[in-house]
């Protein structure tokens, strides 16, 4: 899309990119595979004074041994991790005796993951996919899908997840997960702000003005962050972000629905008692 129509600015272009998209509208693009914006998302993942991409080392190690140890799981018990982006988690639970196999969208995640675990002689498979075609049968002991990555899947996108996890775990086997509740937007009112990135932002290297949107969609518990880069030649890009939150009601009925008993929730994934108010909640399911 162009904002400049025949050596003039199209205000109807404009205007197409500030409306309120409909429900998990798709981007023309996916900016997992954008060169480019996977090394920063790689960054983020890597850059231990945030939570921006992944959560920081210290909490990452403690999440691990708490699951490891609630779990009692026999050595060479087979995990996979969904969305493990640099590998972060994966040597971790490869450490505490899982034999890993971890699924990232981003190639240079991926290839970040690699590079560490044969530095570190990690005996742990890496692929890049869509983990949405995975096509498992009853091959692992323990699947995780951590840092909310089911909550910024489409309602059809998640129930497929569900049923390919369900199918990919052996009997008894459990599902490790986290959930945005409606806490985590607790100050996200629907707003717009710009600014000019003028070198070597997040989203493009050249110079670009950012559109950012946060749209609530109240009855369907989604929330969208949607960022717009205009380029000095008029060119535009969107990126939608989609955020689907839950309550722990929620949570016991999606579980039901996909044959999972919930076996254990919490505040987070490192056994901190569940709270109302918390902006997370973390759940250990089996399979039925």
């Amino acid at each position: 899309m162009n904002l400049i129509n025949n050596g003039k600015l199209d205000f109807s272009q404009l205007e197409s990119i500030i409306k309120k998209p409909k429900l998990f509208t798709k981007d023309k693009v996916n900016f997992w595979q954008d060169p480019y914006i996977s090394e920063h998302i790689l960054y983020a993942h890597l850059d231990d004074e945030s939570d921006e991409g992944s959560r920081k080392y210290e909490t990452v190690i403690k999440s691990v041994l708490w699951l490891s140890e609630y779990m009692n799981m026999p050595q060479g018990s087979r995990l996979l991790d969904l969305g493990c982006g640099p590998g972060l988690y994966s040597e971790h639970f490869h450490g505490q005796g899982f034999k890993v196999t971890g699924i990232d969208f981003s190639q240079s995640s991926i290839d970040y993951a690699k590079e560490e675990a044969k530095a570190s002689q990690y005996d742990i498979e890496y692929i890049c996919q869509n983990y949405l075609e995975i096509d498992y049968n009853n091959e692992f002991d323990v699947i995780t899908l951590i840092y909310g990555d089911l909550c910024v899947l489409s309602h059809q996108e998640r129930d497929l997840l569900l049923t390919k996890v369900r199918k990919a775990l052996k009997p008894g086997g459990y599902l490790i997960f986290d959930l945005f509740t409606k806490q985590y937007f607790k100050d996200g009112h629907e707003k717009q702000t710009w600014y000019l990135s003028q070198e070597e932002g997040f989203w493009k290297e050249e110079e670009h003005l950012l559109l950012h949107e946060h749209f609530k969609y109240k009855k369907d518990k989604v929330r969208l962050e949607k960022y717009t880069m205009i380029m000095n030649d008029g060119q535009m890009q969107s990126y939608h972000i989609w955020k689907h939150y839950f309550s722990l009601k929620r949570a016991k009925e999606m579980m039901k629905q996909h044959q999972f008993n919930l076996k254990d929730f919490w505040s987070d994934l490192c056994g901190k008692p569940y709270e109302i108010e918390s902006p997370w909640i973390g759940i250990i399911a089996q399979k039925s």
